[in-house]
This record gives C-alpha cells, structure tokens and sequence, in this order.
C-alpha cells in the first residue's frame, strides 16, 4: 500500500453532513442495507451528530481529501440499564470498496467504545447481506438473532439479522460509560 492509498480517520464535523447525506442516501435509494424510503438531509445528520457525537464516537474516513466512509454508534435503547450496549452502524462511499475503508473505521470505532466502558455493540444487518455479514463475523460480531419480514422495501420483505459483539469483560458493578475522547 502507498501513501496515497492510505484511508484517514478522523471524528465527523457538522461541515461534513453534506457528504454523509450523499453517502447514506445512495443506501436508501439503491439497496435495502438501509430501511429509510426518503433520503435524510444534510439538516438531518447535522442534528444526529449533535445528539448523539458527545457520548458515541462518530467517524469520518478521507482518501484522496473526499469523505469516503462514515462509522458512528448511537443508543441500543434509551433505557438505563442498556447504558453499557452501543448499536454501531458504518457506510462507505459507492466505488470505494476494496479499500478496507469499513474494517478501518470499525476497529477504530470498536477500541474508542470500549475505551469509554462499553462493554457490549449490536449491529441490524439486513438478510440477505453477505458484505455486511462477513465484515460483521470478521470483527467478532456473533449473529443472535433474526427479526423475520421486519421492513417492506423495493416490493419485498426482508429479514433482519441481530448482531452482537462483546467489547471487554462486564464489572460487576459497571463504572459509567465516559464521554467520548477527541
């Protein structure tokens, strides 16, 4: 690998909402990796980030000075018990696969979460998807569940497999999780 195939990551910034919007919005209008019918505006991730980017980490991937891919984790469920469970989600760029843009963010994503105490990450993967499947069981994700006919998308339903990831050893009883390090 050269220096110029190096895939930067860094943490999301408000200014990049215009490119996630384009990034995830080729998901929602081309694929069913994303249940979404109507495309989220750059309006929309902007507020995301700011909801959820203090506590969860949200990153960002360069190539060649372009956002090529986006990783973020948000609540599993709001309720407090869950505190210590992240739900992670990443996207990469159409025409930027192959450049382990994905894997990189993931690791990156999955050492940050379980630096903060988060003991736990679960990931929705939509059935059939074996590049999100393998990249999912790659990382240790094991699949524990499956939601049949969950979402109707394209004229079809489609399952949803469960994922989950263990990231350390639960302490009995759990410090709280910290706030995320720039």
């Amino acid at each position: 690998m050269t220096s110029t195939d190096v895939v930067a990551v860094r943490f999301a910034e408000s200014s990049d909402a215009v490119s996630i919007a384009a990034i995830v919005n080729h998901y929602i209008a081309e694929s069913t990796a994303n249940f979404r019918t109507e495309p989220q505006s750059a309006a929309d991730w902007e507020q995301e980030l700011a909801s959820y980017g203090s506590r969860y980490p949200w990153l960002a991937a360069e190539y060649g000075g372009e956002l090529v891919g986006l990783a973020y984790a948000k609540p599993w469920n709001p309720r407090q018990a869950y505190d210590w469970t992240a739900e992670a989600t990443v996207y990469v760029a159409e025409g930027q696969r192959g450049r382990r843009v994905g894997s990189t963010l993931y690791r990156e994503l999955f050492a940050r979460l379980e630096s903060q105490g988060f003991r736990s990450v679960m990931a929705l993967v939509t059935s059939p998807n074996p590049g999100s499947e393998a990249l999912h069981a790659a990382f240790g994700f094991r699949l524990v569940g499956r939601i049949d006919a969950a979402g109707y998308k394209f004229g079809g339903w489609h399952d949803v497999g469960i994922w989950q990831k263990p990231l350390a050893v639960p302490a009995d009883p759990p410090a709280a999780p910290v706030p995320v390090r720039r």
